[in-house]
Parts: C-alpha cells; sequence; structure tokens
C-alpha cells in the first residue's frame, strides 16, 4: 500500500522544532536529548522507529504510537511494531502530555523540571540556547546570551551613512568607497592631494585645484600650464595678446559685415548660479497704511557689486533688482523667491531671458499682493532670495 502522507505531513509540520519567541527571534530547539532526562524512558514513552521521547506522538489504528517526523517518512503506511496497515494517524494527546512531565535538566545551564518546563525554559529563558540572529537576512546562529552584542556588529545591521544613504553594515565600506557624496577623496590632479567631499571634487578640479592644466584665455595664444603660471604669462605676453585679442576682434566685425556670422558661431556660457538674501520688514502693517514703496537694505559682495530689493505699486505690485553700485554692467539671469515660514511652499519669480544688468537700475517683475502677505514671517517681515546667474557668449571662428 502506497503511504499517503497530506494528513502526516500535516502533523508534522505542525510539530516543527523551530519557535518564535515573544521578542521576534526564532529559537533552534532540538528537543530533549538523552542525557537530559532525569530518568529512564519507558517503553511507550520512546518512538520505536527513532527511540527519542513520544514528544509529537501521533498514533496509529493498532493503537501503537510513533513520532510525527517518523510516520511522515514510513516507506508503507504499516505499524513498525505489529505490522497492522492504517490509513490515517492521529494525534495521541495522551502520550503527549504523559512524557511531558517526565522529569528533565537543560544541558547548556543546568536548570531543572519537567520536559514541558525545560521546552519551554529553551525556549524563552536559556541562555545558552541557540537562536536566530534577528537581523533580516542574517544566517547566524549563537547562544541567546550573546545574542544583543553580536547584532550591534552584525553585518545585516541597518545603518545611515553621514550623507543619509540607508544600507546594511556590511555594504557601508563599499558604498564609501564608490558612490558616497560626502565620503573624503583626494583631488585627482597629481600633485594637489587635497581631501574633500566626493560631490566636490568636479567644482574643486575645473574651478579651484591650483594644480590643475588649463589653456589661456585669449584665443589663438595656445599656452598651457597651472593657474599660478597663468599670472606670470598674462604678465609676460601683454603685448602679444593685445594683438591677439586685436586680431580676433577685427575677425569678428568682418565676419558681421560681410554677412557671415551664423548663430552657429556663437555659444553661451553660463556661470554658478549664486545668491543673497533681502529682508523687508514690516510688510503687513506698511501695507495695511497705504504705503506704496517698500526697499531692502543693501547687500554687497556678489559680483563685486551692491544690490537691493524694492517693492513699488504702480498699475499694480512689482518686485525689483537694483544694482546700486557697479562699474562695469552684467548679463544675468534672474529669479526671485519669496521664501515661506515655516518651511512653507516658496513662491518664485523668474525675471525671462539674460538681462543687462546696469547701475542704478531695476529690473522687475509683478507680484500678488496675496502673496507678499501670505509670505510675512510671525515677526512682520518678508525674506527675499535673489539667485542670479552671469551669462557670458563666445564666437567660435
Amino acid at each position: 500500500m502506497q503511504p499517503n502522507r497530506s494528513w502526516i505531513m500535516k502533523i508534522a509540520r505542525s510539530t516543527s522544532s523551530l519557535f518564535k519567541s515573544q521578542d521576534n527571534y526564532y529559537v533552534l530547539i532540538t528537543g530533549i536529548t538523552d542525557g537530559e532526562l532525569e530518568r529512564r524512558l519507558e517503553d511507550d514513552e520512546a518512538c520505536c522507529v527513532c527511540y527519542t521521547i513520544l514528544l509529537t506522538a501521533v498514533s496509529m489504528e493498532c493503537a501503537h504510537s510513533i513520532c510525527a517526523s517518523c510516520a511522515a517518512w514510513l516507506p508503507i503506511n504499516r505499524c513498525p511494531l505489529c505490522r497492522t496497515d492504517f490509513d490515517n494517524v492521529e494525534v495521541d494527546e495522551e502520550t503527549r502530555q504523559r512524557v511531558g512531565e517526565v522529569p528533565a535538566k537543560c544541558s547548556p545551564c543546568g536548570f531543572r523540571g519537567t520536559v514541558r518546563e525545560v521546552l519551554q525554559h529553551k525556549k524563552a529563558d536559556c541562555t545558552g540556547q541557540t537562536v536566530y540572529c534577528r537581523r533580516e537576512g542574517c544566517p547566524d546562529t549563537l547562544e541567546r546570551r550573546l545574542l544583543a552584542q553580536h547584532e550591534e556588529v552584525c553585518g545585516y545591521k541597518k545603518v545611515t551613512c553621514l550623507c543619509s544613504y540607508r544600507t546594511l553594515k556590511k555594504d557601508l565600506d563599499r558604498h564609501r568607497e564608490t558612490d558616497c557624496a560626502t565620503h573624503p577623496v583626494p583631488c585627482p590632479v597629481p600633485g594637489c592631494g587635497r581631501q574633500l567631499e566626493r560631490a566636490k571634487v568636479a567644482i574643486h578640479v575645473t574651478q579651484e585645484c591650483q594644480y590643475t592644466v588649463i589653456c589661456c584665455h585669449v584665443p589663438g595664444c595656445g599656452f598651457v600650464g597651472r593657474a599660478p603660471d597663468m599670472a606670470g604669462h598674462a604678465a609676460n605676453f601683454s603685448a602679444q595678446h593685445a594683438a591677439l585679442l586685436t586680431h580676433h576682434n577685427d575677425r569678428w566685425k568682418i565676419r558681421l559685415a560681410e554677412g557671415r556670422l551664423k548663430p552657429s558661431d556663437a555659444s553661451l556660457e553660463y556661470g554658478e548660479v549664486r545668491a543673497m538674501t533681502f529682508t523687508i520688514p514690516n510688510i503687513k502693517t506698511n501695507l495695511t497704511d497705504g504705503t506704496t514703496a517698500f526697499t531692502s537694505p543693501s547687500c554687497r559682495g556678489i559680483y563685486n557689486a551692491e544690490w537691493k530689493v524694492s517693492l513699488e505699486k504702480e498699475d499694480r505690485w512689482y518686485i525689483y533688482l537694483c544694482l546700486v553700485s557697479r562699474a562695469r554692467p552684467l548679463h544675468l539671469k534672474v529669479v526671485f523667491l519669496l521664501q515661506a515660514p515655516n518651511c512653507g511652499e516658496d513662491h518664485a519669480i523668474s525675471l525671462g531671458g539674460t538681462l543687462e544688468v546696469r547701475e542704478n537700475r531695476k529690473y522687475g517683475a509683478p507680484v500678488p499682493r496675496a502673496k507678499l502677505e501670505d509670505l510675512s514671517d510671525s515677526r512682520d517681515r518678508l525674506v527675499v532670495k535673489v539667485m542670479m546667474q552671469q551669462v557670458s557668449a563666445s564666437i567660435n571662428m
């Protein structure tokens, strides 16, 4: 007779020796060994196949009992003792209860009690019991008393890098060496040796590093050297540079006059975005009082110039950027950012296109009055950040 295993396997799985504790870790319990029993087992307390205690006893139709795992793997459905065929097995609760009262001793720690009490002790309390690490993915097993110490150094512990990236402890070093934007790395330019954050390397190499090899900016010069060499080169070759610039300018004028200058001959170059913050005080109070013009305190430093921001009411309210003091004009792209208090949503106003910004002139755009009131902070101030990007053009001759 071929064995019908579905019911037997269901019982065997229900008596698995892998338990999950209340502390959310898995306890590997191998059962009770012969050495842990405090007395010899009676014949009906041990499995007739594997000779271990019948903790998972199931009874066959002949009333003999074996453990559930042995019943699941019998080659045929036949009692090993009396050779009587059977169709199904049932949980032998009476035997399970009886063997649970056999006196036993926990081998890892010496705890004494019944078999049932020792098993529960191993499951919940025994400091010498083997348990699995609670970190997801970690295959390690260890004694319960070592669990907390292990989990602090476990490679599967979730950690946060200084750049806010979340990863596993075992992968943190690889992340730092290959991806982390804040991890210090050496400048790749030979001779520099400066340590800086990985995210800042590109800007450092192209804009700051004194060891980066650059070309002279004068068209037609062709000199190549490091940044410290450029000052001496400019001083020693000033006459040649003047001649080259004159020649370049003449070629541009000739091509323009002859109609040979095409849009593709020119290209725009954009500088670094720079920002200034202006504060206009008493904004709500003055709006309520009917004030029609506001001016912020001036700000110096960016592009070696002095700047102000103003609000003026004409047919409607306008916000202006004013270049107070600078000898030469600038070509800029400008965005106003009216900053919201309490981390709210800022209001952006872009001055379209590239502006030629000159001294004592103002450049602005409309702004709704409601925004001026809504975006004022608790101290009745309007905070305006102005972001500017310098634009230049080059001719490809």
